[in-house]
This record gives C-alpha cells, sequence and structure tokens, in this order.
C-alpha cells in the first residue's frame, strides 16, 4: 500500500508589473525618449518638455493622474489646435 497524493495546488505566480513610462516621443521633431513629465502634485501641475527642440506644455492634474495623463492631454492639445 502507497501513500495518496497530495491535492494541493501549486500557488498562482504572480505576475510582473511593469512600471508606467515617464519619458515619450516627441510629437513635433519625432525623437525617441525626448519629453519628460514632471508632475507636481502639491500645485496641481503636469509639465512635458522636450529635451531636443524645448517645447513645452503645462496642464492642471489631480492626485490621480499619471505621466501618460499629461502626454495625452498634450496630444489632445495639439490635434485641437489642428
Amino acid at each position: 500500500m502507497g501513500r495518496r497524493k497530495s491535492k494541493r495546488k501549486a500557488p498562482p505566480k504572480q505576475k510582473n508589473i511593469q512600471p508606467l513610462a515617464q519619458v515619450f516621443d516627441c510629437p513635433f521633431c519625432n525623437h525617441k525618449q525626448a519629453c519628460e513629465v514632471l508632475m507636481d502634485k502639491i500645485k496641481l501641475i503636469g509639465r512635458i518638455k522636450c529635451n531636443i527642440c524645448q517645447e513645452l506644455f503645462q496642464t492642471s492634474v489631480n492626485f490621480l493622474s499619471e505621466p501618460i495623463d499629461v502626454f495625452n492631454d498634450w496630444i489632445d492639445a495639439c490635434e485641437e489646435q489642428n
């Protein structure tokens, strides 16, 4: 007589969490990874600036905002101008 097999399941694998990007491609000069986002959550201001062409955009943010939100606001404002 043998021993019975355990019915215990293996623990579930943890998913790798990838951090959100804080550096983006510039829509004006088309350089890769040239625009950096700075979030000032005390003053509720988000700024994005291209290091190559020195293009600057500023928008209001809240405590739930992320750098991708500032970049999307910038793209929306560019499309609205055109």
